[in-house]
């Protein structure tokens, strides 16, 4: 076993493979978890089945050695699946794991390069606190999207951060799926409930098709999924890679409709940057500004009322004072 400098403490099992080095085991307690990009100057390309788990993979060629991540402390490493909220995977990682974050249930964030291949079968099974996977790359040049939209079903939302180019947004919400017996023995009817099924189907073979994701916005509006609506138009407008002028229009149409719900989120979840964006697209009428104005004094959000007087103010004029007769 030899030990690397890192940014957290963690026990890795590795063996090494024709295109560079694969960890087959990752054993941290760790909330954040930084992977080494390369191993004895070989990248690291594949993380194996069951890597982060709960349990431990079920069998390990027996060509494997040990790597200890190290912080500087010399304390024994316990593994917590459970305690693993972030994970930083290796910038050249080719292959992702069948099981790899299997019941790692506070696992919120995950990052990898661009140029991931594939991802294994359940990779996130009982990851339900999983909200944002970032990638640097291009959405259409993400050959992984596709099976990482497959692999998990839950509220999602993509962070593209090519080397070069600008940066992409795209939410996704959630879906169900289940087998319902029918009355014949041994014959099932599969059911999706759920809008997000249609955004995960914007692909021709394995590159995402911005126009298809666009169109879905049509069922968000019909269902009357106006919240989920809302925020795949705010990603949208603010990172508008290959976003048609009809598709743009849409959008604009749907937070001037729901503008209360668009504040509303953004104020719920602090985005006050993204609340700044939203307020520049002068979507909102007076009423809608004043109400706005009055949730953000409710929720003591100082900085975002400040925002909001401020537009208020600019688009339609300081409001009068008031003078009593007595």
């Amino acid at each position: 076993m030899f030990t690397l400098p890192a940014q957290c403490d963690a026990l890795l099992t590795c063996c090494r493979q024709p295109e560079g080095v694969a960890i087959l085991r990752c054993e941290s307690a760790a909330a954040e978890v930084f992977l080494p990009h390369t191993i004895q100057g070989l990248p690291v390309v594949r993380l194996g089945d069951y890597a982060f788990s709960s349990r431990p993979p079920k069998q390990l060629p027996p060509d494997t050695f040990t790597v200890r991540l190290s912080t500087g402390g010399q304390e024994a490493i316990a593994h917590d699946a459970a305690a693993i909220h972030t994970v930083h995977l290796p910038e050249d990682l080719l292959h992702l794991g069948s099981y790899a974050f299997y019941n790692c249930s506070a696992l919120a964030r995950l990052e990898a390069g661009g140029g991931l291949l594939d991802i294994g079968t359940d990779a996130f099974m009982n990851c339900f606190a999983l909200r944002q996977v970032v990638l640097a790359g291009e959405p259409q040049n993400c050959r992984c999207l596709r099976g990482l939209l497959q692999e998990y079903s839950g509220e999602l939302e993509l962070r593209f951060l090519p080397p070069e180019g600008p940066e992409c947004r795209l939410f996704f919400p959630s879906y169900d799926e289940d087998y319902e017996e029918m009355a014949a023995p041994h014959i099932f009817h599969y059911n999706i409930q759920g809008t997000g099924y249609l955004c995960r189907q914007s692909f021709d073979g394995h590159v995402f098709q911005f126009a298809q994701y666009d169109a879905a916005l049509d069922l968000l509006l019909r269902t009357h999924e106006f919240g989920l609506a809302v925020r795949v138009a705010l990603d949208r407008l603010e990172f508008p890679v290959q976003l048609s002028e009809n598709a743009r229009a849409a959008y604009r149409d749907c937070l001037t409709r729901h503008g209360a719900l668009a504040l509303d989120y953004l104020l719920e979840t602090r985005q006050t940057d993204r609340l700044a964006f939203f307020l520049g697209l002068e979507l909102l009428d007076r009423d809608a500004l004043a109400a706005g104005c009055d949730l953000a004094r409710q929720r003591r959000q100082t900085e975002a009322l400040s925002l909001l007087l401020e537009h208020q103010n600019r688009r339609f004029g300081a409001p009068k004072a008031r003078s009593f007769d007595l």
